[in-house]
């Protein structure tokens, strides 16, 4: 073997893994997409294909269950991706400019701790901090048990964005008479507005998408989409199922591409002569 080959062996090693793993964790999702254009048998999926339809989406969206859980599911992520923004937002400027080097290093703690607690422990204790204080179940609980995680999400964001930023043209600011709050307003907001919207639609996709909080926390009354799918395969998968998933999976691709373009236009430098 030439030391050419030697030098290349693990490289063409780690490309083929990188395939091998791409190929397992999206041939479920292809394959779930492929069928939900599938006739199936009386009204259930089946592994066999049985022709080609159209006729799965508009009955997905003739249920009047799927509609409620696609409507709670906006409703939800509205109010996730808002909360996040506001809480996320001065969380992660503060982890950056905040006096106090102890400080920062608390809050990135807690942020990185927001992140690493598994969703099945947030589920099942805030299911059980309900339970012990009598507080019913509702879409405000529902939110206030997603939002840890979106919130971290954000406030990683916004750090990343704010350790770009020129503190020269801040101090520029307060040399014109510009007070805390008009440099606040005009001068730094301006510049994280991308990682901020950037950091919406991640929560929103987040939020819109979650299911492991969202099975201990919801109600027959509040149900969001995810749950409702994964309720629904109990009594045999329906190729509406299928339908409403595949509507999912194109959303969420949509909206973290909007994401990914916000933040990537967020790191463009300005033109030559560009006020």
């Amino acid at each position: 073997m030439s030391a050419a080959l030697r030098r290349r062996l693990p490289e063409t090693a780690l490309a083929a893994w990188y395939v091998v793993a791409v190929i397992f964790l999206f041939a479920p999702i292809l394959a779930a997409l492929v069928y939900s254009f599938n006739v199936g048998v009386v009204n259930k999926q089946t592994a066999t294909w049985t022709g080609f339809t159209l006729d799965w989406f508009p009955a997905a969206w003739n249920d009047r269950s799927l509609r409620r859980a696609v409507g709670q599911s906006f409703v939800v992520a509205f109010w996730t991706a808002l909360v996040s923004v506001g809480v996320g937002g001065a969380l992660g400027y503060a982890m950056v400019r905040h006096p106090a080097r102890g400080v920062r290093r608390l809050l990135a703690g807690v942020t990185y701790v927001l992140l690493i607690v598994p969703e099945s422990v947030i589920g099942v204790s805030l299911l059980l901090f309900y339970a012990v204080t009598r507080i019913p179940l509702s879409t405000a609980t529902l939110v206030a048990g997603i939002t840890p995680l979106t919130i971290a999400v954000v406030a990683l964001i916004i750090r990343a964005r704010v350790l770009t930023l020129d503190r020269r043209v801040e101090e520029a600011a307060a040399d014109l008479g510009s007070s805390r709050w008009q440099t606040l307003r005009f001068v730094i907001l301006p510049q994280v507005a991308p990682a901020l919207a950037a950091g919406a639609v991640m929560a929103y996709t987040f939020a819109f998408d979650n299911l492991v909080v969202s099975a201990f926390l919801t109600t027959p009354r509040v149900n969001t989409l995810p749950v409702y799918l994964y309720g629904s395969l109990q009594y045999g998968p329906s190729p509406a199922v299928y339908a409403a998933a595949s509507v999912v999976f194109v959303f969420t691709l949509l909206m973290l591409g909007i994401a990914g373009l916000i933040v990537r236009s967020s790191r463009r430098p300005p033109r030559a002569g560009a006020r």
